[in-house]
C-alpha cells in the first residue's frame, strides 16, 4: 500500500498516527456515535462493496464469475442467462464486454471499430459507481478512435492529438461494460466479429516507448458475510486507496468516518475496538441497509406500478445524494446513466401487489403508442430476489427465454401494432400466448424495462409504460 500507518493501541482506544496527514486519530469509545457513522460510512460505501464484490470475483481466478485479469479485455461469446451471477439485473441483449482497469502503473488506451450497423456502448465507471465516460454510438458517435483513460495522480504527459477523447478517474481502478447489440441469436457471430476488433493497451505501447509496472494488487480476500459487520471496514479501506486524492465533496465525511477506522488503506483488527462499540456499528449496518433497501423499493416515481429508474449517471448526478447512489447499486449495479439507456421497473402489479408466479398470471398490453420509443432498440427481462430480497438474477426456465425484446423471434403483433406479453410460471395453453410468454419463476419476482437510446417523449415523461395486469 502507498500509505502506511503505525498502530498505538491506547488502553481502550486505537490511535492511528496517518503518513499522509501525520495527524493521529482515535477510534470512538462512544457506541451511539459509533452506530451513528457507521450508518453513515455503510451507505458511503455500499457502492464501493458492491464494486469489490463484482470487481473480485470477475479478475480473480477460481471464484464465481472470473473473467480474466484486470487490463485485459473479456468478451461474452453468448448472451447471459441464469448462470450469471455475478451482478444482479444484467442484460441479454447485448453481450457484454466487461472488464477492470488499473491505472497506477500507466494511462490505458482502449481503441474501437467503425460501427455503422448496430449499437454499442462502453460505460466507464470509477469506483464509486459513478458514471464518468461513455464511448459508443449515441455518445462519440460511429467512427473508429482512440480514448485515454487516466487515473488520479497521474504527472506524466498526454501526447497531444492522438486521442479522439481523453478521460480522467477519480479511482486507479475502473470498472468498464461495453455492450454490443444482439439482433437474434442468428446474429451471433457478427457481435463476436466486432467484439475481436476492440483492443486495449498501456500508453506506453501505444506511443512505443518502455513500459511500467505497478505491483500486484494486494486483494484481500473476499467473504460477503463480512459486510454485515465491522469488517466491512477493511475492504472500504482498500479501495480509499486508490482514490486519493479524495474528491473536496467527500472530505469532511472521510474525517468523520475515520472514528470508527475507516482509514485509506488501514488494516481492520476487531480487537481494537470496544466490544459495545462492535455491536453498535452492526447495529448501524443493518440500520443502513434497511434505509437502502427501501429506498431501492421506492427510487423512482412509479407509474403504472412501474419505477421509472433515473438513478445512474457521474458524481454531478448524485451531487452528495450517497442514499440514491446506494439504492441505484442495490437495483443493479452499472447501470447506465437514463439519456443512454432508461430503466423503468415494476415490483408489483397494477393492483399494488408484489409480482409472483406463485399466486398469479399476468399480462402486459402495449398498444401501438406504448410501445418503448427507443432510437435503438427495447427489451423486457424477468428477475428473481435471489440476491438480496431487492435485486436478482435471471430466471431459469423451460424454454431458456429470458427477455423479450424489439428483435424477439415469433414475436406476434396485433393487427393495430401493438402486442401483449404474458408473465406466468405455467406455460400458456393457447398457442397465440405462447410466442409472446416471458417465464416466470414460482416466486416473487421483478421485470425491468429498458430503453435503449431513449426518445424525448421517454426522457421528458409524456410517455408511460403499459400497467402490468393479472390474468387469471
Amino acid at each position: 500500500m502507498k500509505n502506511l500507518f503505525l498502530l498505538i493501541v491506547v488502553g481502550l482506544n486505537l490511535v492511528l498516527f496517518s503518513c499522509h496527514t501525520n495527524k493521529p486519530i482515535q477510534l470512538s469509545t462512544d457506541p451511539d456515535e459509533a452506530k451513528n457513522i457507521a450508518k453513515e460510512a455503510y451507505i458511503f460505501s455500499y457502492p464501493l462493496l458492491m464494486g469489490y464484490q463484482a470487481q473480485y470475483f470477475t479478475t480473480m481466478a477460481g471464484s464465481p464469475g472470473y473473467r480474466g485479469p484486470l487490463n485485459e479485455i473479456t468478451n461474452d461469446t453468448v448472451p447471459a442467462d441464469h448462470r450469471r451471477k455475478d451482478v444482479v439485473s444484467m442484460n441479454g441483449d447485448t453481450p457484454y464486454s466487461a472488464f477492470g482497469i488499473d491505472l497506477r502503473a500507466e494511462p490505458l488506451v482502449l481503441s474501437v471499430p467503425e460501427m455503422k450497423d448496430r449499437y454499442y456502448v462502453f460505460q466507464c465507471i470509477d469506483l464509486f459507481t459513478h458514471n464518468f465516460a461513455f464511448i459508443g454510438t449515441r455518445a462519440t458517435g460511429t467512427e473508429a478512435g482512440d480514448y485515454l483513460f487516466v487515473g488520479p495522480g497521474f504527472e506524466g504527459e498526454i501526447p497531444e492529438g492522438k486521442f479522439k477523447k481523453v478521460f480522467h478517474s477519480e479511482s486507479q481502478f475502473v470498472t468498464i461494460v461495453g455492450r454490443t447489440q444482439l439482433k437474434g441469436k442468428a446474429d451471433l457471430p457478427n457481435v463476436v466479429a466486432v467484439q475481436n476488433k476492440y483492443k486495449l493497451r498501456p500508453l506506453s505501447e501505444f506511443t512505443g516507448e518502455k513500459p511500467m509496472s505497478a505491483p500486484e494488487p494486494n486483494w484481500i480476500p473476499l467473504n460477503p458475510e463480512e459486510f454485515a459487520d465491522a469488517r466491512f471496514i477493511k475492504y472500504a479501506n482498500f479501495y480509499l486507496s486508490m482514490i486519493e486524492p479524495f474528491h473536496p465533496q467527500d472530505t469532511s465525511a472521510l474525517n468523520r468516518f475515520e472514528k470508527i477506522g475507516m482509514v485509506s488503506g488501514a488494516t481492520f483488527d476487531s480487537a481494537n475496538y470496544q466490544p459495545e462499540v462492535l455491536t453498535a456499528i452492526t447495529e448501524g449496518i443493518k440500520e443502513a441497509q434497511m434505509e437502502i433497501k427501501n429506498k431501492a423499493e421506492n427510487i423512482a416515481e412509479r407509474v403504472n406500478g412501474w419505477n421509472m429508474l433515473n438513478a445512474f449517471g457521474p458524481r454531478e448526478f448524485y451531487n452528495g445524494d450517497w442514499l440514491l447512489r446506494a439504492a441505484a447499486v442495490m437495483v443493479g449495479i452499472y447501470g447506465n446513466d437514463m439519456v443512454e439507456a432508461f430503466y423503468p421497473v415494476a415490483y408489483v402489479d397494477m393492483d399494488d401487489e408484489v409480482l409472483d408466479g406463485s399466486k398469479h398470471h399476468y399480462k402486459i398490453e402495449f398498444t401501438k403508442d406504448e410501445i418503448p420509443p427507443a432510437k435503438y432498440f427495447w427489451s423486457i427481462t424477468l428477475y428473481n430476489k435471489h440476491a438480496d430480497g431487492v435485486g436478482g438474477y435471471m430466471s431459469e426456465n423451460e424454454i431458456n427465454r429470458y427477455l423479450i425484446n424489439s428483435s424477439t423471434e415469433g414475436l406476434k403483433y396485433d393487427q393495430d401494432g401493438g402486442f401483449r406479453v404474458y408473465v406466468q410460471h405455467e406455460t400458456p395453453t393457447k398457442e397465440d400466448e405462447k410466442s409472446n410468454w416471458l417465464p416466470a419463476p414460482d416466486e416473487p419476482f421483478y421485470l425491468m424495462l429498458r430503453v435503449y437510446g431513449p426518445e424525448t417523449s421517454a426522457l421528458e415523461g409524456s410517455w408511460e409504460p403499459p400497467g402490468i395486469v393479472k390474468n387469471d
